[in-house]
């Protein structure tokens, strides 16, 4: 009777470490699979953020009142076409090569003159409707009238004219295709439009 306990007392341990044991081996194989997740996703960030979106904050009062400092925008990279009047992150390569948030005004072939008068703007001989502008364009830059867009180029402004440096001065002109980094689709503020407009 003895030996029938010590036997059944052996193979309850033998089944208890072997339960601890794939125990453990469950928990190791649950953790490297969350570790695994983890870097894919942190993979998956790095390249959605460097070629699909990415993300930007506004510094500066050039973009007044549509974009204010310190708002977050969302860009989109991925097969993007600039079209006037879109908003984009974009670099001059030129030496001034700190991200720019302007808005597309000229496209490629596109002549751009501003009446220095009456504070117009006309592209190809038209006046452009800019309501998102609070003050009339002047030509406050170095560039002389009219500009002829360059193939693959883009003539940006800031809609806030009077501070905004953009390509109206000959050390940014116009912006590369390939130095335009964003399509700015969404907005998050920190800041209430109101204060803007006090």
């Amino acid at each position: 009777m003895g030996r029938k306990v010590l036997g059944l007392l052996r193979q309850e341990l033998q089944l208890r470490y072997k339960i601890s044991k794939s125990g453990i081996k469950c928990w190791v194989e649950r953790l490297l699979f969350t570790v695994l997740q983890m870097l894919v996703l942190i993979f998956s960030i790095i390249i959605i953020n460097g070629a699909v979106c990415g993300f930007s904050v506004v510094h500066g009062e050039s973009m007044q009142p549509t974009l204010l400092e310190g708002d977050i925008l969302l860009c989109i990279k991925l097969f993007y076409q600039p079209a006037r009047g879109d908003i984009v992150i974009c670099r001059t390569g030129k030496g001034y090569e700190n991200e720019m948030v302007k808005r597309v005004i000229g496209m490629p072939g596109d002549e751009i003159f501003i009446d220095s008068n009456t504070g117009i703007l006309y592209i190809n001989g038209h006046p452009l409707e800019e309501p998102y502008c609070k003050e009339k364009t002047f030509q406050i830059g170095d560039n002389v009238y009219p500009v002829i867009v360059p193939k693959e180029q883009y003539f940006v402004l800031g809609d806030n004219r009077e501070v905004s440096m953009d390509s109206r001065y000959s050390e940014i002109g116009t912006i590369d295709s390939k130095k335009i980094d964003g399509h700015v689709v969404f907005r998050a503020s920190l800041v209430k439009k109101e204060k803007y407009n006090e």
